[in-house]
């Protein structure tokens, strides 16, 4: 449970209007998210946290977002920057919570200075003391069109932010996991095609251990912001061709206006694990797979005012009035005190021990 107490370092002005948000946040959440249990299922989730801790965000936010973290058992996150913000968050979710983060890519491999990082809930989850990078061999490096179109092609790029390969298991479920935020370049062309070769080169590279994963019953997990377009795109097909599988629950777009599917959570399992998350229910707190609305409950549509002056403090919003604010508010302020992709989680079944035992009695 979030550290509450944190609430002292709102300032007592704003301290009602925060409170209520919460109430509104914790509301929205037990509707809409499983409770966490202890011994049956895994709640893993990706959410790329917009630059974060690179731009200011109020203290109000770093408990929204720990509120929204607390929820789950596991968390890739993308698009961190510097930590101290990160160490906040931490703070605010209490000892219950670790994580381990990934080095820099260097700036000028076009990174933009990000980590990734998991967060997890020690309680659920054990660190398998196995972490590294996707350095690719010469063979799979990145082709770039530096002449422009129909241009000389050079081959020598490396992913413009590394992807992160972990190992943990939570009860049953052991599980290696790649978390990615990969190049997003352009909508079409030559920088269209650096994006759909890094999803195929780390689709590719994690697919490698499919084979000894499954003699060690351990399954692969490839999650985070892919910068996919659509499921019938290049993008979506180059994650797939070597053999990871989505859910059909998680077929849908993660972007703030519905329109992109740039978050995945890809799978090579066993059948059972992705029947189990595709199983269908119309109450959301038995469902198996989700995207979280973060602006439901907090900086909603028609909240601008309560924080116009903080709006007022920036470029972008210093001397725009009535629609003109607004729109920047929900276009741009709000997505950076929380982020412009949602949360998108699934729950996994993390006891086998029924299953186990049949076959131990089967001989």
């Amino acid at each position: 449970m979030p550290q509450y107490y944190y609430l002292k370092y709102i300032p007592k002005a704003d301290r009602p209007r925060v409170v209520g948000n919460l109430e509104r946040l914790i509301g929205q959440l037990d509707r809409e998210v499983p409770d966490k249990d202890s011994e049956q299922t895994l709640l893993l989730a990706t959410w790329n946290i917009r630059n974060f801790g690179k731009v200011r965000r109020l203290p109000e936010s770093l408990m929204y977002i720990a509120e929204i973290l607390s929820r789950f058992d596991f968390v890739a996150v993308q698009e961190v920057v510097d930590l101290d913000d990160w160490h906040a968050v931490m703070d605010r979710l209490g000892p219950d919570y670790d994580f381990i983060a990934s080095d820099k890519t260097h700036h000028k491999l076009g990174s933009g200075g990000e980590r990734l990082l998991y967060l997890y809930d020690k309680r659920k989850v054990r660190f398998q003391n196995i972490a590294g990078e996707i350095v690719l061999p010469t063979e799979m490096l990145i082709t770039d069109d530096t002449a422009g179109e129909g241009g000389a092609l050079y081959q020598g790029k490396q992913f413009r932010r590394s992807p992160f390969i972990t190992a943990f298991q939570s009860g049953w479920f052991k599980f290696d996991i790649c978390t990615v935020h990969l190049f997003y370049g352009s909508s079409s062309g030559s920088k269209l095609q650096q994006r759909v070769q890094e999803i195929d080169r780390v689709a590719d590279y994690f697919a490698d251990r499919a084979e000894q994963a499954q003699k060690e019953g351990r399954s692969l997990i490839l999650l985070g912001d892919f910068n996919i377009v659509h499921p019938d795109h290049e993008t979506m097909t180059a994650l797939k061709r070597h053999g990871f599988r989505i859910p059909n629950a998680l077929n849908r777009p993660s972007n703030l206006d519905l329109s992109k599917y740039y978050d995945q959570i890809a799978f090579m399992t066993d059948d059972d694990t992705l029947n189990f998350i595709d199983r269908q229910t119309d109450d959301p707190k038995k469902a198996n797979a989700g995207i979280f609305e973060i602006f439901k409950s907090i900086f909603r549509d028609g909240d601008v005012l309560e924080y116009e002056k903080e709006l007022r403090k920036k470029a972008g919003g210093k001397n725009k009035q009535g629609t003109a604010l607004t729109k920047y508010y929900k276009g741009n302020w709000r997505t950076y005190q929380l982020s412009d992709h949602k949360p998108m989680w699934v729950r996994i079944k993390s006891n086998a021990a029924a299953s186990y035992l049949e076959r131990m009695k089967a001989g």
